[in-house]
Formats: structure tokens, sequence, C-alpha cells
């Protein structure tokens, strides 16, 4: 997911069209919650903090907004470079906009995952597949 944002953050910058200045922000974004759920599983930090979090769920929660936040962000980049402009940055950018549907996709994958995982954690029953 991060190879991914970091490819949407080469061909999308700088932001040339206002609906690029959202798409750059969405792809920050979720690349910064990417790195922190990175750290906090890199470190053990559900492990070391006794908080009462259920962390199965808060990760299934970003990831969800991150994917709608995704979708929207391609759709808005996407159609903001769709029209007829005759410019150096149009293939880039919407190169960018295809690799966010593929960001979507894989963050969406992780949705499904993640709450499998939490439904399992849940019950504590394995899922058959």
């Amino acid at each position: 997911m991060t190879i991914l944002g970091i490819i949407c953050l080469a061909l999308a910058s700088p932001a040339r069209l206002p609906g690029t200045n959202w798409f750059l922000f969405v792809v920050i974004i979720s690349f910064i919650a990417t790195a922190i759920w990175s750290f906090v599983y890199l470190l053990s930090i559900r492990e070391a903090i006794n908080f009462p979090i259920n962390w199965v769920l808060t990760e299934f929660f970003n990831t969800l907004l991150i994917t709608v936040l995704y979708t929207v962000a391609f759709i808005v980049q996407l159609s903001a470079w769709s029209r007829p402009y005759q410019s150096y940055y149009k293939n880039p950018n919407i190169a960018a906009g295809v690799f966010g549907i593929i960001n979507a996709a894989v963050y969406g994958t992780g949705v499904y995952l993640i709450f499998n995982d939490w439904k399992k954690s849940r019950t504590g029953t394995t899922v058959q597949q």
C-alpha cells in the first residue's frame, strides 16, 4: 500500500488542478496512517499499552475510512484530468488516478481481511474458507 501511495504521490505532484490537491491530501493522510499502523505492529505497541482499545476494530474503521477517501479521491482526480487538456501533465495525473483505483482496491481488500480477523477474534473460532 505504501509503495502504491508513493507512486501516486510521484505521478500527481505537483498539483496543477484543484482536484489533484484533494487527491494528494488523501494519499498523504493514508500514507501517514499506514506508517503509524506499521509502527504499531512493528514495535508491538498493541501488546505494550494496556489501554482498553479494541485494536482490530480501530484498524478496521481506519482502513475503511481510507478506502472511502481513496475512492472519492481517485474519482475526483480522474474527473479533473479527463477534460480535453493538451498538457504534458495529463498522462501522469491520469496514471496517478489509475494507481489510486488500485490502492483503493488494496485498502478494500484490507478492510475485508481485517473484518474477518475481527470476527474471528470476537467469536474465538476459525473462519472456514
